[in-house]
């Protein structure tokens, strides 16, 4: 506050690696090796490093280290559906894998695949050492972009016709049979099933799977397939119209576990059906939320930290 004693608004000078480096008694560069990770320093220079610099209140550059070694340890990451509580929980695992390796995280948000090419451009121009898409899917133009920068990009259960991008995904094949077979073994016949975006790669093989082991249960059909729905709430305005359709499902089969509760809480407490008495549903993820008790709900489990390390 203006008037108050020994309060300035004027930006007081930062403390130099020089400075740290005449009161320790060392060369600059012994002030630069002991901020740097993996760099050899003696215990004895580390200390005395340490002691000056925490007398000066100094605090090393990051950003002026990186024009130095032409390296930023800031990695991009592209994110969208932040509604959905699997991501979020990947987002977490995600800061902590690359703090533990040295790196910082650099956040974009993305909406559709001009929002993640947007996204992936501004990372471009904080020179990031590399760029993963998580829940979103850039064009082939962006990972070129990247390949001519020379910085990797890596789509997690996404896939692009790009050479030069790294994807990780699951085995959606098996996913597909293992989402379907707990409907399956309960004796459901009448399979709907509910999808967000039908054109992912990911997806078309989950569904492909799925048909193929309805087709093999013979007395088992898929009566309904709806694309485009994604979320709690659209699952359960979608709930309403499925209990409407003829012939009606007996089972609803869901491309996520947010989808999924949204359906369970149309079907118990704005129809009054009971589950899974009258009708299952079946969710992908296995988020928190998927067992409380409220829902307990049929899901099939992703292997979010597996597919972190990779």
């Amino acid at each position: 506050p203006a008037g108050m004693p020994g309060f300035s608004l004027k930006n007081k000078a930062k403390v130099t690696s020089h400075e740290v480096a005449a009161l320790a008694g060392v060369s600059r560069s012994a002030v630069s090796r002991t901020y740097t990770s993996g760099a050899s320093v003696s215990a004895r220079t580390r200390e005395k490093v340490v002691a000056a610099a925490t007398k000066l209140g100094y605090r090393p550059n990051a950003l002026a280290r990186s024009l130095i070694v032409r390296r930023t340890q800031l990695i991009g990451l592209v994110m969208a559906e932040w509604e959905n509580p699997f991501y979020t929980r990947m987002l977490r695992l995600f800061s902590e894998r690359v703090q533990a390796e040295g790196y910082q995280l650099l956040l974009q948000t993305s909406g559709s695949e001009a929002d993640a090419d947007d996204a992936i451009r501004r990372l471009l121009q904080y020179q990031v050492d590399g760029v993963i898409v998580v829940s979103a899917r850039p064009s082939a133009v962006a990972a070129a972009e990247c390949l001519r920068s020379g910085t990797p990009l890596v789509l997690l259960n996404r896939e692009i016709a790009a050479a030069h991008a790294s994807s990780v995904t699951c085995d959606n094949r098996q996913i597909g049979r293992d989402i379907v077979a707990p409907a399956l073994k309960a004796g459901y016949k009448r399979l709907a099933l509910v999808r967000g975006d039908p054109t992912a790669i990911t997806s078309e093989e989950r569904t492909k799977a799925i048909r193929r082991a309805v087709a093999a249960a013979k007395a088992a059909r898929i009566v309904a397939e709806i694309d485009d729905c994604f979320g709690y709430d659209p699952g359960r305005r979608l709930m309403t119209a499925l209990w409407k359709s003829n012939p009606r499902p007996d089972v609803v089969i869901c491309s996520s576990d947010l989808t999924a509760l949204g359906v369970l809480d149309g079907a118990r407490s704005d129809l009054g059906i009971d589950v899974p008495g009258k009708l299952g549903v079946v969710g992908l993820g296995d988020i928190p939320q998927a067992s409380w008790s409220a829902y307990r709900l049929t899901t099939v489990h992703l292997p979010i930290e597996e597919m972190i390390d990779l």
